[in-house]
């Protein structure tokens, strides 16, 4: 099975990833994940802390989807001495398999609202054939040839966007975490010289507070990710072309994954707007778009 559209782009500068422990590193390609989503494409790429990861998703048979994880942690199961990893069944090693998804930079719901992936779960991993499986969701064929992630020389043609997109995202984060505690102390009252403050406790006003943020990140920061868009453009005519065609997917994506470090922090869930704080409530959703055509207008720069 193929994913319509899949890249074949590849990094000959790849770092060699991984250390001395044996563990799933570079491109990955599963022909049906046991979520029912379908294939998809995987690029893991280390980072210098140890078992940790830069996780970028493609899937979408019809059109692309993207997910990614900023911090994915894979590593080693071990048993309860700790002097040797756990292993399945099968005899084959487990890791434990950790996606950092609320309040973190990143995202890993491929805009469907499923997830494209697991975010807390063991894997199996076959050195030798150098491939693994998911533990778990698979039920009894969780071994089958279709739900093997097998290693591939490909890597995803936005794989380095991502990874600097990364680090930029880390800072936003960093910063919107900041402002909006500033709300949340208005909001829910907080400590200080003057002892305890009450708090308006207004739910619409919190709400607008938050929209606030977002069109102000839109409006501020995001135009500025246009840069790291036009530095990571393949010289290749045929990646270049690749990456216009994948780069709305992603950046929709990623929009997505920014409104939610707000929607997250303050407690929101969408699926409770039914028009009790309508100010608020239709601020949220023009702070999302707001974000969404920022992101998008990447593409076009």
């Amino acid at each position: 099975m193929a994913i319509v559209g899949c890249d074949n782009a590849t990094d000959a500068s790849a770092e060699a990833e991984g250390g001395g422990i044996d563990q799933p590193r570079g491109g990955y390609q599963v022909a049906q994940r046991c979520n029912g989503l379908g294939p998809a494409s995987l690029d893991l790429t280390a980072t210098d802390k140890s078992s940790n990861y830069r996780l970028l998703v493609r899937g979408g048979e019809q059109e692309p989807r993207y997910a990614a994880v900023d911090d994915l942690v894979v590593g080693p199961s071990w048993s309860d001495d700790y002097s040797t990893i756990e292993t399945a069944s099968d005899g084959l090693p487990l890791y434990e398999w950790r996606a950092q998804l609320t309040k973190e930079p990143g995202w890993l719901d491929d805009g469907t609202g499923k997830k494209a992936l697991p975010d807390d779960v063991e894997i199996a991993y076959d050195a030798d054939e150098d491939q693994f499986f998911f533990e778990s969701g698979c039920g009894e064929n969780k071994r089958a040839a279709n739900h093997a992630y097998q290693h591939t020389e490909s890597r995803l043609v936005l794989r380095s966007l991502n990874l600097a997109m990364a680090e930029v995202r880390e800072r936003l984060y960093q910063q919107a975490n900041h402002d909006y505690i500033e709300h949340r102390g208005e909001y829910l009252g907080r400590s200080g010289a003057d002892g305890v403050s009450e708090g308006h406790h207004d739910r619409n006003r919190l709400l607008l507070n938050v929209a606030a943020l977002m069109k102000a990140d839109a409006a501020d920061d995001v135009p500025g990710l246009a840069r790291l868009v036009a530095e990571h453009r393949p010289a290749d005519d045929a990646e270049a072309r690749r990456y216009r065609q994948e780069l709305p997917a992603y950046l929709g994506a990623a929009a997505k994954a920014h409104a939610r470090w707000y929607i997250d922090a303050a407690d929101i869930r969408l699926d409770w707007f039914h028009g009790t704080y309508p100010e608020g409530e239709a601020a949220i959703r023009e702070g999302m778009a707001n974000l969404q055509d920022a992101y998008l207008r990447l593409a076009g720069e």
